[in-house]
């Protein structure tokens, strides 16, 4: 099928920028996300919070809780919870990216365009 046809592949074979056909959806689900912290009383991210030395280490280390939450459900063959934990890791990372104003679709898509192009197996790792 030719990339015309999925402008996404289009765009990440050196086609144009992200397309209007990705969606804006992450950026909606940020600001569900802010909002519903703000309605429950919780911490929304801001860019400011760059220059505090704690608090983006607080919601890294917070997403890092929620990955090895996804891992214990993994453990225990349990494919709900995985499912669970992994919306969770996603709406922390948004959540983190909203707050921070950055376009996180954007960056996926450039990180996705630079990977296509990296050597089998780059840097000598096992995994």
């Amino acid at each position: 099928m030719s990339n015309t046809m999925f402008p996404i592949n289009h765009a990440l074979n050196g086609g144009d920028d992200c397309p209007t056909e990705c969606g804006d959806w992450l950026s909606d689900v940020g600001a569900e996300i802010h909002a519903n912290k703000l309605r429950h009383g919780w911490k929304v991210t801001t860019s400011e919070d760059w220059e505090d030395q704690h608090e983006i280490p607080a919601v890294l280390a917070l997403i890092h809780s929620e990955v090895s939450e996804a891992l214990e459900a993994f453990r225990k063959n349990d494919r709900a919870n995985f499912e669970e934990e992994l919306a969770d890791i996603g709406i922390r990372l948004i959540g983190l990216s909203h707050g921070m104003g950055i376009d996180l679709k954007t960056a996926i898509f450039e990180k996705v365009r630079r990977n296509r192009v990296r050597e089998y197996r780059h840097g000598g790792k096992r995994v």
